[in-house]
Parts: structure tokens; C-alpha cells; sequence
């Protein structure tokens, strides 16, 4: 397992302590044949991942938290084969206070990034989600992008949110709202179908929230960490 530097500090600081955790080593440059460790999509990390995608490459993509989110990566999300967590095991770690569910009017589409776009060649998702969901509902379809503020203010009238995959599914869930997004989302096991935009359901999300949990990890944990994920890599 190969973790790839990128010359940022507390990206660095993160993979010299998962090395340290997991005998992995740290190099500049990925050989293209070990499993990578990289955070972020950027300093090549897209490209990374979609070469493993291409040939059957596990990876792990390090990224910021789902909740408690620290820009220096102290608390950071650790995937496997995917940018979001798909590793829906049990466990007992602490999970947030959930809002429970509640009505609104609106329904809150997040367009794909860039990177996702061309991680998982999702170039026309926002255009062909909004036509699909201007011929199922008459309600108001806002698409909220992310230079448009903060998401709570959007998600206080939201009915629904739709999205590919990106934490603003999470966040909206905590918040009492049902989402709607692809299986690589990290609300995946509680997603539900487009087609039922008008009349959701409303799925318990204690058991999705601890396994969420157990894809994000204090510096300190990586040992934890590393025990969690090893089968995932090495299967």
C-alpha cells in the first residue's frame, strides 16, 4: 500500500500517521500497481482514483469528516473504492443528535462537483435530474450550488434534497429530511427512488449513522482505523 504525499502540510501529517498504523508507505509518486492512499481529489488524486476504478485497483480517498468536520484533518472520513463510505458494517461509535423527520415544500438538488463528475463520469447528472424531476412534482426544484450560503437556510423549506453523492445528503438527513441520491452517496442505505419524491419514506437512521461513523476517524485512531478498513482493502 502505497500513501501518496502531496506537499500540503495536514494532508501529510494525516497519511504519516496512517502509515505509521498501517505499514503503508509514503511516496510522491503512485507506481500504479500497489493500493493508493490519497486525500482529496486534487495533486492528482482524481486521476488516481479513476485509473483504479478503470482497472480494478482497490484505493482508499481520505477526506474531511461527515460531521465535526476540521479543515486540518484531525477528524477525516476514510473510504474505500469510493468517495463516500459504502461500508455499512454495524458499530458502536457516537453518532449526532437526528431532527426528526418533518414536511417542507421545496426540493433541494446539490449539482455534482467537477472531480465527482469525472471520477464517476456523471457530467449530465444535475440536467438530467431536474428534467426528471420537473415531469414527476410541481414543486418548487431550487438547485442549490455551493458558492449559494449556507445549506440550513435551504434545507428549513426543504420537502426533499437530491443529490449524487456529497455530504450535504448527511447533513440533510440529520435534519429531518428525506433524501434521494445514487448508490455511491454516503446515504445510500437510506435512499429512496426518485419516483417516490412526492410521497417518501421515512427510514430510521440510527444503524446507517453508527456504520457512518466508523468510516471517520480522529489522527489519533488511525490503529482503529486501519483495523476497520483492512479487510475491505486487502478483499
Amino acid at each position: 500500500m502505497q500513501l501518496i504525499l502531496t506537499g500540503v502540510q495536514r494532508r501529510d501529517n494525516w497519511l504519516q500517521a496512517f502509515a505509521e498504523a498501517s505499514g503503508g508507505i509514503l511516496t510522491r509518486n503512485w507506481d500504479g500497481v500497489s493500493v493508493p492512499v490519497v486525500v482529496g481529489n486534487k495533486d492528482g488524486g482524481a486521476e488516481i482514483q479513476i485509473e483504479c476504478r478503470k482497472r480494478g485497483i482497490p484505493y482508499v480517498l481520505v477526506d474531511h469528516a461527515y460531521w465535526n468536520r476540521d479543515f486540518n484533518l484531525s477528524n477525516a472520513r476514510v473510504c474505500v473504492n469510493n468517495y463516500h463510505c459504502t461500508d455499512w458494517r454495524d458499530s458502536d461509535r457516537v453518532t449526532p443528535h437526528v431532527t426528526p423527520y418533518r414536511e417542507g415544500k421545496a426540493i433541494i438538488v446539490i449539482p455534482t462537483a467537477p472531480y465527482i463528475q469525472r471520477i464517476y463520469d456523471a457530467f449530465d447528472w444535475t440536467e438530467l435530474t431536474v428534467a426528471r424531476l420537473k415531469e414527476i412534482t410541481k414543486r418548487p426544484v431550487v438547485v442549490k450550488n455551493k458558492s449559494d450560503g449556507d445549506l440550513a437556510k435551504y434545507l428549513a423549506k426543504a420537502h426533499a434534497l437530491v443529490s449524487f453523492g456529497s455530504v450535504s445528503e448527511v447533513e440533510a438527513a440529520i435534519a429531518g429530511i428525506p433524501v434521494f441520491t445514487s448508490p455511491y452517496s454516503p446515504a445510500a442505505p437510506i435512499s429512496q427512488d426518485i419516483a417516490q419524491v412526492e410521497t417518501p419514506s421515512y427510514p430510521d437512521r440510527e444503524q446507517w449513522l453508527r456504520a457512518l461513523a466508523a468510516s471517520q476517524w480522529r489522527i489519533n485512531e488511525l490503529d482503529q482505523c486501519w483495523q476497520r478498513i483492512r479487510p475491505l482493502v486487502e478483499k
